[in-house]
């Protein structure tokens, strides 16, 4: 965890009662600064409690998928500056041609319609699988949904 990161853990600690909190993770959302920081505003402002990301990356990485209620994750900015403590409370795994509309209204983009997370979606899982040489597959695309709660701002 770097300098920055440790001083807001060390906030959010003082600040909750949370008995010896478990950290997870440090990372932001999308793949440009911009998007991490105006998918970051919108956590922020209530609008955004859910998340989607490719399975593939998961097993790319060799990382445990996320679980309910077990750490706390820190949100980053697109200056890699933290602004949120977050905590997974539900996870889904499902195909990307299958999202509900609660689905696509709690991740909070948009329109908040299916029509426009699968275009928004549909770009990023594009060039995220053409950045690792991976075949993006739409109709047998596995995906891991999250709907997370702020903890701390």
């Amino acid at each position: 965890m770097k300098a920055l990161e440790q001083a807001y853990w060390q906030k959010f600690k003082a600040a909750t009662n949370i008995a010896s909190p478990l950290f997870g993770s440090s990372w932001s959302f999308g793949n440009t600064a911009k998007m991490a920081d105006d998918l970051g505003q919108l956590v922020l402002e209530g609008k955004k409690t859910g998340t989607t990301s490719a399975l593939a990356f998961y097993e790319l990485e060799g990382a445990a998928l996320p679980r309910a209620n077990k750490v706390y994750d820190m949100l980053l900015n697109g200056a890699n500056d933290p602004i949120a403590i977050l905590q997974t409370k539900k996870v889904k795994r499902f195909m990307f041609n299958d999202v509900t509309e609660e689905m696509a209204r709690l991740e909070g983009e948009g329109d908040l319609s299916i029509a426009y997370w699968q275009a928004a979606h549909r770009e990023v899982f594009k060039t995220a699988f053409a950045r690792e040489n991976l075949t993006y597959d739409e109709a047998n695309l596995a995906l891991i949904y999250e709907e997370f709660e702020v903890i701390y701002k």
